[in-house]
């Protein structure tokens, strides 16, 4: 089968690479977040693209994808994959009953009256950016078919959008005395309200400093998601270049410890300037190239 559609709507080609997939996921789902587009049909594409994301951007489900189409991904031809209790999202049918209908379209010995597992029940939590670096503990209401139900969620620290957590028989009722189906918290994370942005573990952060500052060296703070912490600049930095905070990243969801956080520096160039300013930046230039030359100060 040519299953393409996926890879289209994250306008990627079909031997996109992991990283060139993740790329893509971010720019689209940030151009469609609902909290910053507000255009009709915005919410529908970023769905779309949120489910593209959710099956492409793992390898199992990915390839059962190009192999199966749609019901490969979702868990019809290949189950479902995890790792630990978390695993990416995608479709929580329930494949129990396969075998059943193959009985029924071929001939077979199928018993209507076996117990049979309930149905998988998926639930949403939006999580702010620092929630899901954290964790946190919430109270969840859903309905299980057999009306309201409450539970406390335990969210682990250093979960990302499109990750979920399986809750073992928290679903529907079972069948003929089978076992409830499970429960999948599927989480989404708004973006960060700081300029903050995450890649896995590491969370990455441009910061203006004064171009003064750059020349000369300095030590200024930055902000991180475990407070603000003080950072050395050496002198003659160049715009663009990247400092490293160890440890200050998220949690590794999978491992031990933190991520790092990635400080990239843009300077701040002045639009505005007084004639003290001026002048000394004109004597500046002149002690480096003894001339006077017409630069852009000059046209403010």
């Amino acid at each position: 089968m040519n299953n393409t559609e996926y890879y289209d709507r994250l306008g990627i080609e079909k031997n996109a690479s992991q990283d060139e997939i993740k790329k893509a996921y971010r720019k689209l789902a940030k151009k469609y977040h609902p909290d910053l587009n507000h255009e009709a049909g915005a919410e529908e594409k970023y769905k779309e693209v949120q489910e593209a994301f959710e099956t492409l951007g793992d390898e199992q489900k990915r390839a059962q994808y190009d192999q199966f189409g749609p019901a490969g991904a979702n868990g019809g031809f290949g189950g479902q994959g995890g790792f630990g209790g978390y695993q990416q999202q995608g479709g929580f049918g329930d494949f129990s009953d396969l075998g059943d209908i193959f009985s029924q379209m071929f001939g077979g010995g199928f018993d209507p009256n076996r117990p049979r597992k309930g149905q998988d029940l998926q639930y949403r939590m939006r999580l702010s950016f620092e929630e899901a670096v954290f964790g946190k503990e919430e109270t969840i209401k859903f309905n299980r078919g057999d009306g309201a139900h409450e539970i406390k969620v335990t969210v682990p620290a250093g979960v990302e959008t499109g990750q979920q957590m399986r809750l073992a028989e928290q679903g529907e009722e079972g069948a003929n005395g089978g076992p409830r189906g499970d429960l999948f918290v599927v989480f989404q994370v708004s973006p960060s309200k700081d300029g903050f942005e995450r890649d896995g573990a590491d969370i990455y952060l441009e910061q203006k400093i004064d171009f003064v500052d750059a020349t000369l060296g300095a030590e200024i703070q930055v902000k991180s998601v475990h407070g603000v912490v003080n950072l050395k600049i050496p002198a003659g930095t160049q715009t663009g270049t990247r400092f490293r905070l160890r440890g200050k990243g998220a949690p590794r969801l999978r491992g031990t410890g933190n991520g790092d956080q990635y400080v990239i520096v843009k300077l701040d160039v002045p639009t505005k300037l007084n004639r003290d300013q001026k002048k000394a930046l004109e004597a500046f230039q002149e002690s480096m190239d003894g001339t006077k030359k017409k630069s852009f100060f000059d046209k403010l």
